[in-house]
């Protein structure tokens, strides 16, 4: 238990944390390691769990900062923008960011631990003479291997999804209403996601 303590004080001082936010985490830090020392495990473990939501919090502000302000000519959606830090098995972030005008959209969304992990590498393993679907195909972006896949509505409508494996983070760009592949990949590649990936891990 001492050795968690330690590890969340470290990276808690080691981010640029808004000052409430480091308030909160050290208050909660100092919360479990009173209750440890009292005996009671369970508060203990509850007041971690939550310093270290506020770890993922701000984390994931961090990240917001690294999106773009405008992607394939489209404004955010602040109201959009989503960070959050679950606590469950001491792990978890969430990071969403939207952007719309007209008929068409996108999002960006980072996610610890995705349970869409497992098949996104079981494709990546696939040799390339077996992905039979040409709507998808592997990608490349700062190093990173990932799968996109393009879709088209019952009206003609296309969307692409984007999904990159950066550890045990996944990176998802979803568009819908741009139909042209190579707006999608140069936007990609113009995303910081070796940075993010650092952040994020």
């Amino acid at each position: 238990m001492k050795k968690i303590i330690i590890i969340l004080l470290t990276l808690t001082l080691g981010l640029e944390l808004h000052a409430q936010v480091e308030l909160d985490v050290n208050q909660k830090l100092d919360e479990a390691q009173t209750a440890y020392k009292s005996g009671d495990l369970e508060s203990s473990r509850f007041a971690l769990q939550e310093a270290l939501q506020g770890v993922n919090q701000a984390i994931g502000r961090e990240i917001l900062g690294l999106l773009p302000q405008e992607l394939f000519g489209l404004p955010i959606i602040e109201s959009g923008d989503n960070v959050t830090g679950t606590s469950i098995m001491f792990a978890g972030l969430f990071v969403n960011r939207r952007y719309e005008a007209e008929t068409k959209n996108a999002s960006v969304e980072i996610v610890s631990d995705s349970p869409l992990m497992a098949g996104i590498n079981a494709f990546m393993a696939l040799p390339a003479f077996m992905v039979s679907d040409p709507n998808q195909k592997r990608i490349k972006v700062d190093n990173y291997k990932g799968m996109l896949t393009k879709s088209e509505d019952t009206e003609g409508n296309i969307s692409y999804s984007a999904q990159i494996p950066i550890g045990s983070t996944l990176f998802t760009l979803t568009t819908n209403g741009i139909d042209d592949e190579k707006l999608i990949t140069d936007a990609l590649t113009q995303m910081e996601i070796g940075k993010i990936a650092k952040i994020a891990e």
